[in-house]
């Protein structure tokens, strides 16, 4: 009798090839070119029959005449000019409603003034959400309670809006009439120079970090300098006394509104610091004792030309920070344009008007390798203009965000009901 032995083999399973999804082509980017122009990139000479190309939301070439890439959407712009958005260094209530001093959870992409100041040119704004900017009070501290925050004007796109926040750090000047306070002032500097350091020891030792008194959180956000400073000093002694501040501990200044600081600007170009200026003064102004004219002869028209004439760069304020929908209008933000072309009326040049409203306040913000002039690989903010854009009769007839058509006079009602001329 045989027997049979059935052997079973168990073969390893078999191992197919894994399966890589196939995913769809992504989409090309949109290519716009914008042809035929007078263009201000700001960052060079005017070009004629200039042509900007965007590709998706950067600019990909800026020329006299470049051929348009295949099957780029045409704009022609024949007899228009074309410039980089408007950059408002300061703003208020524009896409942002009620903040308790957190911007970000406040902003409102359908806001009226939005739409009003995207239409008159600016596409980034620092929103400052504070009805006042100035010393108040008895002792001269960082500012508090001034929230800011770097907006993109984009329409109806409230994932587009926020740039950073918080946007600038601000702090006042007290007088020397008060000397008390300035040694105050001085002596929060120091501490908080001396809570760096010791952060810093502690952070090569490992060791439990040191804690600040809170009433040292401005002057330590200051010196750390991970955001630029707006230091209100209008008097000589102000700036003299930010400068020793800024010399014994560096961090990067603007000086906002200088008006009698015209003396020491050759001081403020060799160090490189920035300064704001009102192309017409003061909105308010009751010290009915104060001269019409100043040391130096200077009326504010005067101030813009005057200190870019020695070497400082020089970032003009809107006349009012808002938008004003009450009769105000050409005294509010939509005149930022206008601000330039009085400006030029008081002396400075055509180039660094434009420039004082779109690459220096980029500058000031450290936002200027995104926006603030028509260059290879910034972000696309650029408006086309039916005039030259310190004409008063002009108006913007397009303003692309980040390569994106948002603003139209065509198909907006806001200005098409007026004429041309």
């Amino acid at each position: 009798m045989r027997i049979l032995l059935a052997v079973i083999v168990f073969a390893p399973a078999l191992r197919l090839p894994a399966q890589v999804p196939v995913l769809p082509p992504r989409p090309p980017e949109a290519v716009t070119a914008i042809v035929n122009a007078t263009v201000f990139p700001v960052s060079g000479p005017m070009i004629h029959r200039g042509t900007v190309i965007i590709r998706g939301a950067k600019i990909d070439a800026v020329a006299s005449e470049l051929p348009p890439p295949s099957g780029a959407a045409i704009v022609d712009a024949g007899g228009k000019y074309v410039t980089p958005g408007l950059v408002a260094i300061e703003a208020s209530g524009v896409g942002v409603g009620g903040t308790d001093g957190n911007i970000a959870d406040s902003l409102d992409p359908y806001q009226l003034a939005l739409r009003v100041a995207l239409a008159s040119g600016i596409t980034t704004a620092n929103v400052i959400e504070t009805l006042f900017f100035g010393f108040f009070g008895d002792e001269a501290t960082a500012i508090s309670g001034v929230s800011s925050a770097i907006l993109k004007l984009t329409h109806g796109d409230l994932a587009s809006m926020l740039v950073r926040e918080p946007g600038l750090n601000y702090f006042a000047v007290p007088t020397r009439q008060v000397e008390l306070n300035l040694f105050r002032m001085c002596e929060s500097f120091r501490k908080a120079s001396e809570h760096l350091k010791a952060l810093k020891e502690a952070e090569a030792k490992k060791a439990q970090p040191p804690r600040a008194p809170p009433e040292l959180g401005p002057y330590i956000t200051i010196l750390e300098n991970q955001r630029p400073t707006v230091v209100a000093a209008t008097t000589p002694e102000q700036i003299l006394d930010v400068l020793e501040i800024r010399e014994k501990y560096p961090f990067d200044v603007a000086i906002s509104r200088p008006d009698e600081g015209y003396p020491l600007a050759r001081d403020l170009a060799l160090k490189g610091i920035p300064v704001l200026l009102k192309a017409r003064g003061a909105d308010f102004n009751f010290d009915l004792t104060r001269p019409i004219l100043d040391e130096q002869g200077l009326i504010p028209i005067r101030l813009p030309s005057a200190f870019a004439e020695v070497g400082v760069n020089v970032s003009l304020l809107p006349y009012r920070r808002g938008v004003s929908l009450d009769g105000l209008a050409g005294r509010d933000l939509t005149s930022l344009h206008l601000e330039a072309a009085f400006a030029v009326k008081g002396g400075l040049d055509e180039a660094r008007a434009l420039e004082a409203i779109t690459l220096n306040p980029a500058r000031v913000l450290k936002i200027s390798d995104r926006v603030g002039s028509l260059e290879k690989g910034k972000d696309a903010d650029v408006l086309i203009w039916s005039r030259h854009p310190l004409d008063f009769r002009t108006f913007v007839e397009k303003a692309y965000i980040n390569g994106k058509l948002y603003y139209e006079r065509e198909k907006s009602p806001l200005f098409k009901e007026i004429p041309m001329r």
